[in-house]
């Protein structure tokens, strides 16, 4: 099997976390370390230099478990610019995918998730940002995104309209495409 690791990217509201779950059941456990980017904790006011250093903990992790022959995923917001720096000294740079979707579906989906106000405070804290701004930013910065891993051949895939077990199937077909082997 060619080992190889893979970050799932993309502002808030695509549907990073939500297919988690999903390719935990569907992936063996004894193969694959799927995590959350944000799995560790996220700072107050949580910023470049915090992402940048969370990128690296994940690329050195998934060169460790490749080393035993584990597959690793990450999934979370990464920009492909800061995972190339990051994986320069790295043997192999992992396949990266972007989950995009339009801006109604983003803010739909970010409204969703903050909807008491525990949860907007906890917003507040790890972004600095009220939950319309928060909405207004992701929004603004997906077509960046999306524009940055264009130039830097990501795979990507819309998630506008698509459950999260769809979302799972079409990045199972990207891995798969990478001449994985996925026993399901």
């Amino acid at each position: 099997m060619n080992e190889e690791n893979f970050f799932i990217v993309g502002v808030n509201g695509v549907g990073k976390t939500t297919i988690l779950d999903f390719l935990k059941k569907t992936l063996p456990a004894d193969g694959w370390a799927i995590h959350d980017f944000d799995e560790r904790g996220v700072p107050d006011s949580a910023g470049k230099d915090w992402r940048k250093s969370e990128t690296k903990h994940w690329l050195e992790l998934g060169a460790e478990n490749k080393k035993k022959g584990e597959q690793t995923i990450v999934c979370g917001f990464a920009k492909p610019e800061e995972i190339e720096e990051a994986s320069r000294e790295l043997p192999e740079k992992p396949c990266v995918i972007l989950l995009d979707a339009d801006a109604e579906t983003i803010a739909n989906r970010i409204k969703s998730r903050y909807l008491t106000g525990e949860s907007t405070d906890e917003l507040m804290r790890t972004t600095g940002k009220s939950v319309e701004k928060f909405i207004m930013d992701n929004i603004y910065y997906s077509s960046f995104l999306r524009e940055s891993c264009l130039e830097y051949g990501c795979e990507i895939i819309n998630t506008t309209g698509k459950t999260p077990e769809e979302v799972a199937n079409e990045i199972l077909s990207v891995i798969r495409g990478k001449g994985e082997s996925v026993r399901e």
